[in-house]
């Protein structure tokens, strides 16, 4: 039976006080402190690991349940009003189970998601786990999506673009990846020529001679190169 749609103070009240009052009983000041200077104080924390993080989120979804299609966007973005990341996470882990349907819509969540509050910490994890759950199931809205993408100044979003297809393995479309890697590879971005290293080391796993041959033919930074081959170069 579908479960009935309720009103927006219902649905926050339902998984939020709960989830807030885990954390705070949870809260480790010192951890906190260390976490947010790993992080570069992009954020506050409540010092909560992510084994115990999970923990919580087992225990709420046996008392409440998560948030289904309807309500996500709702939750994620309040969410992402709480100063502590941990809020940040929760949500992203919520909502990825939801995308298995491939309800494409969500991917206007996850875009908001990733343009908002930015860092590495949770566009890689929405890159692979939302993103590409989504793509997988909508192949026909890939490439007008990642267009648009392409299009703005948002170097999360072309992140984003690089690293959707790190679990499609022998599915990954070698024309898309090569094709982005090639359009961004003048990027000065660390975190562009990062991801461009990592997308094809992880494609290497499966496709390592037509890798190389796109390393050897293609005017790559020296640490998507390095980055490009690590897997290649292990197994001689």
């Amino acid at each position: 039976m579908a479960r009935k749609m309720r009103n927006s103070p219902e649905i926050l009240h339902t998984y939020a006080g709960p989830l807030r009052c885990k954390f705070d009983a949870s809260a480790d000041p010192v951890k906190a402190s260390g976490a947010k200077a790993y992080m570069r104080n992009i954020s506050e924390f409540y010092g909560i690991s992510s084994p115990r993080r999970r923990e919580i989120l087992a225990e709420l979804k046996k008392e409440t349940g998560f948030p289904n299609v309807a309500e996500i966007d709702l939750f994620v973005r309040y969410a992402w009003e709480q100063p502590q990341r941990e809020w940040q996470y929760a949500a992203m882990e919520m909502m990825a189970p939801l995308t298995r349907k491939g309800e494409f819509k969500l991917m206007d969540t996850a875009e908001f998601m990733i343009i908002t509050k930015s860092w590495w910490d949770t566009v890689d994890y929405i890159a692979s786990n939302i993103s590409g759950q989504l793509y997988q199931k909508n192949h026909d809205k890939i490439e007008s999506r990642i267009e648009g993408w392409l299009q703005t100044e948002n170097h999360w979003l072309w992140r984003t673009a690089l690293l959707f297809q790190l679990k499609y393995g022998h599915k990954t479309d070698q024309e898309l990846l090569f094709g982005l890697c090639e359009r961004l590879s003048g990027e000065q971005d660390f975190f562009i020529r990062k991801a461009i290293g990592w997308a094809l080391r992880q494609y290497s796993k499966y496709q390592p001679a037509a890798v190389k041959k796109f390393v050897e033919t293609h005017p790559l930074s020296g640490l998507s190169r390095r980055e490009a081959l690590k897997v290649i170069e292990r197994k001689r």
